[in-house]
């Protein structure tokens, strides 16, 4: 895919709100190994349940406030 297909995807995603297939988390500098497998999972078996080829998880986005704050996640 190309970059301008993601970006899409991603305004697409943020203009509602997370759902069975797509989750928003700010993840500032640190995110859990073990919560991170448990997300991959539950939202790759909702996906798979509704007969989509994908599911998001979407780092450094604020849905409470409606805006990208970025991550460090795993930086470097």
């Amino acid at each position: 895919m190309a970059k301008e297909q993601y970006t899409n995807i991603f305004h697409n995603l943020i203009s509602h709100s997370e759902n069975e297939v797509g989750e928003f988390k700010k993840a500032e500098n640190n995110f859990d190994f073990d919560d991170l497998g448990k997300y991959f999972s539950a939202l790759s078996n909702e996906a798979n349940l509704r007969g989509l080829d994908f599911a998001w998880l979407i780092f450094g986005y604020d849905e409470k406030k409606h805006e990208i704050v970025g991550t460090s996640y795993k930086n470097g």
